[in-house]
């Protein structure tokens, strides 16, 4: 579930390639560069791949277990192209506080978010994207609380992105207030299967010192609680992950 949110300023839209080397002593370079094959070549066929696991916790409503992972894809790209991938890094510290980190990248990003899921929902702190920090005060709501997430369900808030780039020499503060709204629950087919999503627009206004409106974004994004995020608002979709896609059963 990453981003679910990323925040990009100044920017409104709506809902939604060696020349040849020539060498004189040719035999002993073919010599070394089999003693460096050698080297560097496995023991074995078969030989086993350095792997870490780290996905032991029970999925939650809102995923957040540590290494947690989501691959994404555009609409009607192919498999094999590259893709985007999210990964729950684990708990850090920010400003004091424990937040979650979440790392996003492939297809031309490398993002950091830092996130807290807690009983009144989810909420972003600050994301870390080519040498630029946003933090967002207070945190941006992403989600509400488990029992409003229905159709229908609203939430809506103010916020102050501070934005920092090269360093900290360069800074601005840009007040946002931001809506988001479930309009839709359907079964979607995406390369991860058949899911069943929450539809959510998200809707974020960028305000100037008088009060008015100099900026809108409108997007849309799927998310399935047990899951996570099935479309993103960049119009990337669930190609494959490791969360379990069963939700506990009710009592």
């Amino acid at each position: 579930m990453p981003s679910a949110t990323r925040f990009t300023p100044g920017r409104s839209e709506r809902t939604t390639g060696r020349p040849p080397v020539q060498v004189a002593r040719v035999g002993p370079l073919i010599g070394l560069v089999a003693l460096l094959l050698a080297a560097c070549a496995p023991s074995g066929a078969d030989a086993p791949r350095v792997g870490v696991e780290q996905l032991t916790e029970p999925i939650s409503f809102y995923p957040n277990q540590t290494g947690a992972t989501w691959e994404y894809l555009p609409n009607g790209a192919r498999l094999t192209d590259p893709r985007t991938s999210v990964q729950v890094v684990g708990p850090t510290i920010v400003n004091g506080e424990v937040w979650v980190a979440w790392h996003a990248r492939g297809r031309g990003l490398d993002e950091m978010s830092y996130r807290q899921v807690r009983a009144d929902g989810v909420w972003l702190k600050r994301q870390e994207r080519l040498g630029t920090t946003y933090t967002f005060d207070p945190p941006l709501q992403e989600y509400p609380p488990e029992g409003q997430l229905r159709v229908g369900g609203l939430w809506t808030g103010k916020t102050t992105v501070h934005i920092s780039a090269d360093g900290g020499k360069q800074e601005l503060d840009m007040a946002v207030d931001y809506t988001y709204m479930v309009v839709d629950k359907r079964k979607v087919t995406v390369p991860a299967g058949d899911i069943e999503v929450y539809v959510i627009d998200f809707i974020s206004r960028t305000i100037d010192e008088n009060g008015a409106v100099t900026e809108e974004l409108t997007q849309q994004s799927w998310f399935a609680p047990y899951v996570g995020d099935v479309r993103l608002r960049s119009n990337q979709v669930l190609v494959s992950t490791n969360v379990p896609s069963v939700a506990p059963e009710e009592p």
